[in-house]
């Protein structure tokens, strides 16, 4: 179980998922998401929770690629 990161590009911004390979929650100031995607010159660390979500299976790093991500951020940015 460990916390995965990895780098894609918006519009010329680098952004970092982050997300657990274990289907775990990711955590950062008390607060868990499922998994994050932020804006790479924010620096946000994450720690990985003890929980899973209840209501989602295990999330696999496969089904979602980083660039589905960046285009839906795209999308949501038009």
């Amino acid at each position: 179980m460990a916390i995965k990161t990895e780098h894609f590009d918006v519009n010329g911004r680098d952004f970092i998922r982050t997300y657990s390979d274990a289907g775990r929650y990711v955590v950062r100031d008390g607060v868990s998401y499922s998994e994050a995607c932020d804006p790479a010159e924010l620096g946000r660390t994450y720690t990985e929770g003890e929980l899973m979500p209840e209501d989602e299976r295990p999330v696999d790093p496969d089904a979602v690629t980083a660039e589905e991500i960046a285009a839906a951020i795209e999308e949501a940015m038009a």
